[in-house]
């Protein structure tokens, strides 16, 4: 008799680790695919063959494509792309004192691309109000084409120009928080802030100019919703 009752005394003690257990690490969900629309803003450090700068996507729409491998481990493929266009003409007027008159034309256009591949560990899963706190980590692939041209005219007819290409692509690691609530079954907001750090070396005064910090840091933010998706299966009957 003693057995028995130091055996439901056990069993019951095993409860509410079980419960605990459940709620620390749930059950993957029923819908491990996503799809994403979100609102970017990002600035990178970017190395030309003659100069450093930073240049951004400015804020440009990023789609977002994932996998959520466990029930905290999630991997996202995004691709961003931004493309921008200045001209200012007259750049200048000017009259000569041969009585000449002289302007000129200022023209750029630039375009970027970003593609970050990241993965997602869910840090804190909150029941109420269900907010999810991720740990984002992984690397960004960063392209841009910069292109310039001045143009000099006297009397109307263009006596000189001058035009400037630099391209550049680089790789970097990113890091950082992600925010997610769900909405639904189906729907989730998410909010990233990331910093990336270009993987070519340079000097703490170059990062210094180019980014306002010592470490080469520049910041991304992303704001927006995806949708979860199975691929090949029913819905659980819970759902």
């Amino acid at each position: 008799m003693k057995v028995w009752k130091m055996m439901g005394f056990a069993y019951a003690l095993a409860q509410p680790i079980e419960q605990v257990h459940a709620q620390v690490d749930p059950a993957p969900p029923a819908y491990p695919f996503f799809v994403g629309a979100h609102a970017f803003n990002g600035a990178y450090e970017i190395f030309f063959p003659k100069t450093a700068n930073v240049a951004g996507t400015e804020t440009s729409w990023q789609l977002t494509l994932g996998h959520q491998i466990s029930s905290r481990l999630a991997l996202q493929l995004g691709g961003t792309f931004a493309r921008k266009k200045f001209v200012d003409d007259p750049s200048y007027t000017r009259t000569t004192l041969s009585g000449q008159y002289e302007d000129g034309s200022y023209r750029s256009k630039r375009q970027t691309f970003c593609l970050p591949l990241l993965a997602r560990y869910a840090l804190v899963r909150l029941p109420k109000p269900r907010l999810q706190v991720d740990a984002i980590l992984g690397l960004s692939l960063v392209g841009i084409y910069d292109e310039f041209s001045i143009e000099n005219r006297v009397n109307g007819q263009v006596v000189a120009t001058y035009t400037e290409v630099n391209k550049a692509t680089h790789l970097y690691a990113t890091g950082g928080i992600g925010l997610r609530y769900p909405f639904g079954r189906n729907f989730e907001g998410v909010f990233d802030w990331t910093y990336s750090k270009n993987f070519r070396p340079a000097s703490e005064y170059v990062h210094l100019a180019v980014t306002g910090n010592k470490l080469g840091l520049t910041r991304a933010l992303s704001l927006g919703l995806r949708y979860r998706f199975a691929v090949g299966k029913k819905k659980a009957a819970s759902e």
